[in-house]
């Protein structure tokens, strides 16, 4: 029987590590180019509010549209998970909108950018058995540090959590520090940035509705 949306099977490590990576290469790609983030709305939020407080409406304009691309990504592949579209649709989906945004030179880039990580946010959140993002890394952070003083397990003991955090925070810097040199080096850099993508699919987990 398949699963529901609301009960997904557990991706890997691995996989949260592959997804941070490329969320970390495409914010930083992003930013350097863009003078914005792919997937951290909270820097967006705080660029926008420093355009409204300079009064720079258009430049206040461009930031708004960044944050409603990305919760455009969300709303788009929550939907289409409830069609029961899978994880490759998915994936492929993703890869196709960051190969978009690799070609275009203006600033639309930015809003196309946003949206592939607003698709990659809401794709996978369960990573053995913690809910995690992989395109922003505040609340995971966080939940490091309740980890860390409170040594708690999961999974049966099998995986700490403490590892599993750690792993995805320096999977989203080594994809930072390869999009920096990346952006200096190659005329499209986020092409790059699709090439780990498939990794994802290769599971041992099994999967949800619609896989």
């Amino acid at each position: 029987m398949q699963e529901t949306v609301s009960n997904q099977r557990d991706h890997t490590a691995w996989q949260a590590s592959v997804l941070a990576v490329v969320a970390g290469f495409a914010d930083t790609v992003g930013f350097l180019s863009f003078k914005a983030f792919a997937g951290l709305m909270t820097g967006n939020t705080i660029l926008l509010g420093i355009s409204l407080a300079g009064w720079q409406w258009m430049q206040a304009l461009y930031e708004m549209g960044i944050i409603v691309s990305f919760l455009l990504g969300i709303c788009v592949t929550t939907l289409l998970r409830r069609l029961w579209v899978s994880m490759a649709g998915l994936v492929a989906i993703e890869m196709v909108v960051i190969l978009v945004a690799a070609f275009i030179s203006s600033n639309l880039a930015a809003f196309i950018l946003a949206l592939a990580m607003g698709i990659q946010n809401a794709m996978a959140t369960r990573f053995v058995g913690l809910t995690l993002n992989t395109v922003f890394l505040t609340g995971n952070l966080q939940k490091l540090m309740l980890a860390i003083l409170t040594r708690t397990t999961y999974a049966s003991g099998r995986t700490d959590r403490i590892s599993v955090i750690l792993i995805l925070w320096s999977s989203y810097l080594f994809g930072a520090a390869l999009g920096a040199v990346m952006q200096t080096t190659m005329a499209h850099p986020l092409i790059l940035a699709v090439l780990p993508l498939p990794l994802i699919l290769l599971r041992k987990n099994g999967s949800y509705k619609g896989e």
